[in-house]
């Protein structure tokens, strides 16, 4: 089984997925040890991360497509997978700060789905969130799954665990963020709310919705309006409908035009 490098101390983990470990290398925010690569891979991506991989100075193994399987969890790492060093974490008056500033948090009560877990993600690295957390009790961690997923989100947006989900939000609101839950009998609707700029989205867990401890900590609790036979959207769309209405909103000084 392929091993990670020693040239750093920090703690390794496993990342797994072509966009992932490319956008680990491209990234730089943290040490990329080893990239292991099926050894049956090709092609102008695999050539490209060979390529970025030289570039940042890792180690490069091959292995065959089953010992990948059994190293990242699954079958889901496309011949890539990589020993990434952990990214250092912002303290948290560096996250209220960012926040305040129109960077907003996305906390997350109770997922279970490491699929929506990587969604929200990518959804929020997407649309310039300065953080999400989320509680390490009854909801999936971050798992090789959930980074291939996010599909190279982990590097731009902090993934933090939080102890309690009610203790939290109570943080949150001693820092002055607004906070928002998500729920289809919300009072209010989405798009005739004016969301402050320094704000926290609480979403709850598949099937269960907010917790009444996360609930009763929300400054307002928001639906988002669907047709008539529909009953409500999953976790990761739900993100990604708040966070884009946010941006609408609030639009980040530095936003790239990026269609198709």
């Amino acid at each position: 089984m392929p091993r990670p490098g020693r040239r750093g101390r920090l703690p390794f983990e496993i990342i797994a997925g072509r966009n992932s470990v490319r956008a680990a290398l491209e990234a730089r925010r943290r040490e990329v040890a080893t990239v292991v690569l099926d050894r049956s891979a090709g092609g102008v991506p695999v050539d490209e991360i060979r390529r970025l991989a030289g570039e940042a100075g890792a180690r490069l193994n091959v292995a065959s497509s089953r010992d990948l399987t059994k190293l990242v969890g699954g079958d889901f790492h496309q011949g890539v997978a990589a020993y990434v060093a952990r990214i250092p974490t912002p303290t948290w008056e560096e996250l209220a700060a960012a926040a305040r500033a129109g960077r907003p948090l996305v906390v997350l009560d109770h997922v279970e789905d490491p699929r929506n877990l990587g969604a929200v993600v990518r959804a929020a690295a997407a649309l310039g969130a300065g953080g999400v957390f989320f509680p390490p009790r009854r909801q999936v961690g971050i798992t090789p799954a959930v980074a291939k997923v996010a599909e190279g989100g982990l590097e731009y947006v902090p993934t933090l665990p939080v102890s309690n989900v009610g203790g939290f939000l109570g943080q949150v609101k001693d820092a002055g963020i607004w906070r928002y839950g998500l729920e289809a009998d919300g009072e209010a609707q989405m798009g005739e709310l004016d969301f402050d700029e320094g704000a926290a989205f609480v979403f709850g867990g598949e099937g269960t919705g907010l917790s009444l401890a996360a609930r009763r900590e929300c400054d307002a609790v928001v639906a988002i309006t669907l047709a008539s036979d529909v009953s409500s959207l999953n976790v990761a769309a739900a993100a990604a409908v708040t966070l884009y209405e946010f941006r609408r909103q609030h639009p980040l000084a530095e936003a790239v035009d990026r269609r198709g």
